[in-house]
């Protein structure tokens, strides 16, 4: 398995090379310059994401965001951001909110493109996503099969991601098989996904909010608790985004490349900007025009990255353990909550929603995606499928895990980011022709 983790971290080394960081990083930058920053909207934004609509749609503008929060908002936000941590040093965080920050007009292009080239099924459904763009808007199937493919392949790695770590700390903390912790998780998300987008999105509404308020309570206690070292962690974060960081005790020196690397990769995974897996939710959401949803769409990377991620990656960063080089992903994640009384039990509780969501979440974008190739429903046996790869994940390593899942979204941003620059005249017509509108609400 060593052999098999070393391939795949070279793969993803090209793949996460310098080409890939520009891309994501040059169309941030260019949707913020060409739509006027419109990351200003961030709390009108808000605002609208809770007001109903009657507009066509499967789910309400709100049930699809917290059904992209929940596919967003996983074990990524916390194991992920400490294995960013621990492999890309504390700087890793400084590039992750940066990227975060440019991100949103990313998010708020692919959700404009894919409620406008969304389809509606016999059954009445709206279905949409980077594969509906590709066919639909720039008719390039080939391309749109190969989003598909990665995504299935994506939500696929992630029912091994979500499992795996859950099934690593449950072990640690409580000494419990990963056999039992896998089949408790199994039972409890087919008892949701088995009833389909509207089950799964009604799930989410009460689901979504309770975990994440859970969460940036936990962080904030950590945080306040360790105050003194809140200036110390700060200039670590700021210094070895821009200088690397050296070697202490066992660990290994990480460079300013390993830090920009991991920082927008983890990034990318946890928000899924440039990937175009959230848009896939904004397409089935009840909204009167594209803006609307891509407004509210991108509200999701300030959720998800810019308060959770960063409250979880300072108190990683501020408990220090990460210094030691011996710790990664779950194990660091729990040392840095291990100081307060009881900290590792509303960790684990914090985990197992995050997961739990995630795994609600992913299943249907992977039902989306299989879809998408057979032209027909096959919720049901997608997600029979989704639940017996879950069986696999709580065995196998986390580091592997981890790249695996890094190969995968690599792939779904190039065609997506392809459809992005090659239909940008229609993000910024139909910006310009709604976005007074909606902002007047």
């Amino acid at each position: 398995m060593q052999a098999v983790t070393e391939i795949v971290v070279r793969i993803n080394a090209f793949l996460w090379g310098a080409p890939m960081l520009a891309l994501i990083a040059g169309a941030g930058l260019y949707f913020t310059w060409k739509l006027k920053f419109i990351q200003q909207y961030l709390f009108r934004a808000v605002k609208l994401s809770v007001k109903q609509s009657r507009a066509a749609g499967s789910v309400s503008s709100f049930g699809a965001l917290v059904l992209a929060l929940a596919a967003m908002v996983g074990t990524g936000n916390i194991v992920g951001v400490a294995a960013a941590v621990s492999t890309g040093g504390p700087g890793a965080l400084f590039w992750m909110m940066l990227s975060a920050v440019f991100a949103m007009s990313v998010k708020y292009a692919e959700a404009v493109l894919s409620v406008k080239y969304r389809e509606k099924t016999a059954t009445g459904e709206y279905v949409g996503g980077p594969m509906y763009v590709l066919k639909n808007g720039l008719n390039m199937p080939k391309w749109a099969v190969v989003f598909a493919a990665a995504t299935a392949l994506m939500g696929f790695g992630d029912a091994l991601i979500q499992t795996n770590s859950l099934a690593a700390i449950y072990g640690s903390v409580f000494h419990i098989p990963a056999g039992w912790t896998t089949g408790v998780l199994v039972l409890l998300t087919a008892a949701v996904i088995l009833g389909g987008v509207k089950k799964i999105a009604a799930v989410c509404k009460w689901l979504v909010p309770f975990m994440a308020v859970l969460y940036i309570l936990l962080c904030l206690v950590v945080i306040l608790t360790n105050l003194p070292k809140l200036p110390w962690a700060v200039m670590c974060i700021f210094k070895s985004a821009f200088t690397g960081t050296a070697a202490l005790g066992g660990a290994v020196g990480v460079t300013v490349k390993e830090a920009v690397r991991y920082g927008v990769s983890r990034g990318v995974l946890s928000n899924e900007a440039g990937s175009g897996s959230g848009a896939i939710a904004a397409a089935a959401a009840q909204t009167p025009n594209p803006v609307r949803q891509g407004l509210i769409s991108a509200t999701t990377v300030f959720w998800d990255t810019l308060v959770i991620c960063f409250l979880s990656g300072v108190a990683v960063v501020i408990a220090g353990d990460w210094q030691g080089g011996a710790l990664f992903g779950a194990e660091l994640a729990r040392h840095a909550f291990s100081s307060l009384p009881g900290g590792h039990i509303f960790l684990l509780l914090s985990l197992t929603l995050f997961a739990f969501s995630t795994l609600v979440g992913w299943s249907y974008y992977t039902a989306e995606a299989v879809r998408f190739f057979v032209r027909g429903r096959v919720e049901k046996p997608v997600y029979i499928a989704w639940l017996a790869v879950m069986c696999a994940g709580g065995f196998l390593s986390p580091k592997l895990v981890w790249e695996l899942a890094d190969t995968a979204i690599a792939v779904m941003c190039v065609p997506n980011l392809l459809s992005l620059w090659l239909l940008r005249g229609v993000v910024f017509s139909e910006t310009k022709k709604y976005l007074g509108a909606e902002l007047s609400r």
